[in-house]
């Protein structure tokens, strides 16, 4: 290494130093180490990136920072792991714990070493008032109602560990890899696979060792982003997991609308694509960047709708007929593939490193799918559903296929759209989900088709609003056919109409909130002011509705806000109605600079504490993020 790569790997130690000291924002504030007007680490060498560069930007990922070489197309795509429930969906089949006992609808395990929410309530006392229930109780199961009475009919344990994972076998660390966290020691995380009208449960082991990677800590709470669940399942910020202890969730898996629509709640308020990842308070972004992710497909009840011809069911064979595959085939669920794209930054030994010093956000050169670096996937001639998730922690993308195909988009952040939209390139920012056909089968075997990201971003502001095209794009994704149609059964479709919007007329508009996602001090803020723990900045009557006005405050920057628990609509965006990915039911907003985006929101059936938050987590971390309770 000449002078100046040595300058920045002994910088990138530096970092790697602080995080594994724990040290959170607020510290680095009181040792002197961060400018209180920029909010970043203070030019000095050997302390910020910023010292080795000319300007006063973090380093180009790519450019000014360089992770090794490594050849695209030599790994082939992994598929995510299936979750399976306990051993033949048997409660007596659990894992205890140290001092824990088996689920039930109440708190169990003692302060010592079992269920992490009781120690919680005990550190922090303001938390027996969060929710309706005593320790975080579960409000969906035990209790009266329809609401109340949803025990679990599948039940699930899960450990979050650490483990050797490998990004690329061209990568120095090789076939052996290098540490990263995961649940079930995987990156990304199983898949589940749920369904409306069967509860289910989730006891989540955290068994992370006291040492971090050099970035992340040992305490977590786990999002279920964006299942319409009571707040003690909901993976708050401050419902800490602690190491060595478990966590209860609870997921009821009914539709909003329970209290007002009846049954099991309204089957257009349904969601399909979900995700859950790490959300705790100040060390959400380091988490999932080490790997705390993973993704949730929660399919329809059984028959919920009247009309045959309608749900989402994973079945080929009834209702809307989306591809999908058995799930008892040799590769289940084979057609309807979960796709989570990550970009990462290595050292230039090829170490795993988080960006401390870019309070900006954190981007890498290195893009990943499914924990592969630039990998590619054997494809048949015929019909695919691709669950694309865009896991952060800061990197806006705008898909384009190099051969100029077409996507059709049937779903936004896990929202069935009213009908299919065909379109040749589409953005997706952080936490977005979209769901997309690909067919196939019009191209003959062995054709190469190269997904790819045009978006230009050098930092993690988001995207300077330039196209590269498919030939300056970064290449992300291949997709080898590899059989003809004649070869292939498919008996999928893709219908002219899916699920229709829920009527908003029902529930008119009891207040309108103007929230301004904006910076000062230093610190990333909402309506002026950085997160704080002790204080509910808005209390809603459940069974409400509201109009939000969701302001980006000025600069350069962009904010994708994401709202936990409900979805919502878009009444307009920069006075303008909605483009149409975005005319559906959503629970991310991609708030580009200085946009004003005017939303509908229903406050329906659970009560507790929920946040709103920027999902750049490098944003949410420091400070931008507000709480509020629906009473």
């Amino acid at each position: 290494m000449n002078s100046r790569e040595k300058l920045i790997q002994r910088t990138m130690d530096v970092h790697r130093e602080i995080t594994q000291a724990g040290l959170r924002r607020r510290d680095l504030l009181k040792m002197g180490l961060l400018s209180a007007g920029t909010g970043m680490l203070l030019p000095i060498q050997g302390l910020s990136l910023r010292a080795a560069h000319a300007d006063t930007s973090c380093p180009v990922p790519g450019v000014e920072i360089k992770s090794p070489v490594t050849r695209p197309w030599v790994e082939e795509l992994p598929r995510l792991v299936e979750k399976q429930t306990v051993l033949n969906n048997d409660l007596g089949s659990f894992n205890c714990g140290k001092g824990g006992d088996l689920p039930g609808p109440t708190p169990c395990g003692t302060l010592i070493g079992g269920d992490s929410k009781i120690r919680l309530c005990a550190e922090n006392p303001a938390m027996e008032t969060a929710t309706p229930l005593r320790d975080l109780g579960h409000q969906g199961w035990g209790q009266a109602g329809i609401l109340g009475n949803q025990a679990p009919k599948k039940w699930y344990e899960m450990r979050a560990k650490q483990f050797n994972h490998v990004w690329h076998k061209d990568m120095p660390a090789g076939a052996a890899g290098q540490p990263a966290w995961g649940f079930d020691g995987v990156l990304p995380g199983p898949m589940f696979r749920t369904r409306y009208g069967e509860s289910h449960f989730t006891r989540i082991h955290n068994d992370l060792p006291a040492q971090n990677l050099g970035f992340g800590i040992n305490q977590i709470t786990t999002h279920m982003h964006n299942l319409h669940s009571p707040s003690e399942s909901d993976g708050n910020p401050l419902y800490t997991n602690y190491s060595g202890h478990y966590y209860d969730y609870h997921y009821p898996n009914v539709y909003a609308g329970v209290n007002q629509y009846g049954g099991i709640g309204n089957p257009n308020e349904a969601l399909g694509t979900l995700w859950y990842h790490d959300h705790q308070l100040d060390f959400t972004s380091q988490n999932v960047y080490a790997g705390l992710a993973g993704m949730n497909t929660i399919y329809d009840a059984h028959d919920i709708y009247a009309d045959s011809t309608m749900g989402d069911y994973g079945d080929e064979t009834k209702g809307w007929r989306l591809p999908a595959g058995s799930p008892t085939a040799a590769i289940p669920y084979e057609f309807d593939v979960g796709l989570v794209f990550h970009d990462r930054q290595f050292d230039p030994r090829g170490v795993d490193y988080f960006p401390l010093a870019c309070f900006d956000g954190a981007i890498g050169d290195k893009y990943t799918v499914n924990g592969k670096i630039q990998p590619y996937m054997p494809v048949k001639a015929r019909k695919y559903r691709f669950r694309m998730l865009a896991m952060g922690p800061s990197r806006t993308y705008n898909w384009v296929l190099n051969n100029g195909a077409s996507f059709v988009v049937i779903a936004n952040d896990g929202n069935l759209l009213p009908a299919p939209v065909l379109v040749k390139s589409f953005w997706q920012t952080t936490a977005e989900r979209f769901d997309v056909i690909m067919d196939f089968s019009k191209f003959k075997p062995g054709t190469e088709i190269i997904l790819i990201n045009q978006a230009e971003q050098v930092n993690g502001r988001g995207p300077t609003g330039k196209l590269l095209g498919a030939a300056g794009g970064a290449q992300v994704l291949k997709f080898i056919v590899q059989s003809s149609a004649t070869q292939v059964v498919d008996d999928s479709r893709i219908p002219a109409k899916l699920r229709p919007l829920p009527y908003m007329g029902d529930m008119p508009v009891s207040k309108v909130r103007e929230w301004k996602f904006d910076r000062a001090g230093g610190e990333w803020t909402v309506n002026g002011l950085p997160y704080d723990r002790d204080s509910i900045r808005a209390e809603i009557p459940e069974g409400s509705a509201e109009q939000w006005n969701i302001i980006n405050g000025g600069g350069s920057w962009m904010h994708p806000v994401h709202i936990h628990y409900e979805e919502h609509r878009y009444l307009s965006y920069n006075g303008t109605a909605p483009e149409p990915l975005a005319a559906g039911r959503k629970d991310v907003i991609r708030l580009d600079a200085n946009a004003k985006c005017n939303i509908y929101m229903r406050f329906r059936d659970y009560k507790g504490i929920y946040p709103m938050h920027c999902h750049n987590v490098v944003h949410e971390d420091h400070a931008m993020m507000i709480m509020w309770k629906i009473v």
